[in-house]
């Protein structure tokens, strides 16, 4: 067989390899837990909790070091919960992202934030109702996604949000958040909201579900959890999911024109 011919056999072989896990895989739930740096008690139960996990950080807070540092010896995803500028004029925290910022101070404050934690999978926003909305910014906090190669998770604090279509646009891995979890901080409004996370996951395969660390979110979640597998469902960190779905591109784009190939 000839150079070009073995080269050819070989990339079919290795597409033909590709597992098809996405259409294997039980409806699951993608759980971030935002907000994690200010306790280190909730922090700690937060990486107790069992299945992957993507643990969102608060930069420049005084537990973000070692709870980050934790989550990625436990084997968790671990994303930078960037603070953005938000509609109700609420202090977002240190380091905000915020409308008057010029692209080289806001792309400084997003990098020193980044720079701050242990090397992340991602980033999401940590509020960012007034900030998502705006494209030039989001265009420039891509930028800093793009050439770190990390995904985002765009929050959904406010429906005229532009965060995902941004990210899609400069080419960064991203997801939207489908529920959050405690909205409304009373067990019996968590528990429907996990139960809306659940209705979605078997009709769409995936819900990515957001909560934050409230010891009301955490009791539920240490009892819910370790049930999901009766239930049929299963759990996924944000960068597992990511990957699953660019196997599947990979996989949808070459199986059409290989179909084709033969050899005489």
């Amino acid at each position: 067989m000839s150079t070009p011919r073995r080269a050819l056999w070989l990339l079919l072989m290795l597409v033909l390899a590709l597992p098809a896990r996405a259409q294997e895989l039980p409806p699951s739930l993608v759980l971030v837990i935002d907000d994690l740096g200010m306790n280190l008690a909730r922090g700690r139960r937060v990486l107790a909790l069992p299945g992957p996990l993507t643990c969102a950080v608060l930069p420049h807070t005084p537990y973000a070091r070692v709870l980050a540092d934790a989550a990625q010896a436990g084997g968790k995803d671990l994303i930078l919960h960037t603070p953005m500028a938000n509609l109700q004029a609420l202090n977002p925290g240190p380091g905000a992202l915020t409308p008057e910022l010029t692209r080289s101070e806001l792309q400084g404050r997003l990098r020193a934030a980044l720079d701050s934690l242990p090397p992340v999978q991602g980033l999401n926003n940590h509020q960012g109702s007034l900030l998502t909305q705006l494209a030039e910014p989001m265009n420039w906090v891509m930028e800093v996604a793009r050439e770190r190669g990390l995904f985002f998770i765009d929050s959904r604090t406010t429906a005229a949000t532009v965060a995902f279509q941004r990210a899609q646009a400069a080419g960064v891995p991203a997801l939207e958040r489908d529920v959050f979890l405690d909205h409304r901080l009373e067990p019996a409004a968590i528990a429907a909201a996990f139960e809306r996370a659940l209705s979605i996951a078997r009709r769409d395969g995936v819900a990515v579900v957001i909560g934050h660390p409230h010891p009301q979110t955490l009791s539920f979640l240490e009892q819910a959890l370790p049930r999901l597998g009766e239930q049929g469902i299963g759990q996924l960190s944000a960068s597992a999911w990511l990957a699953l779905q660019r196997d599947q591109r990979r996989r949808q784009a070459y199986d059409g024109p290989l179909r084709t190939l033969s050899y005489h």
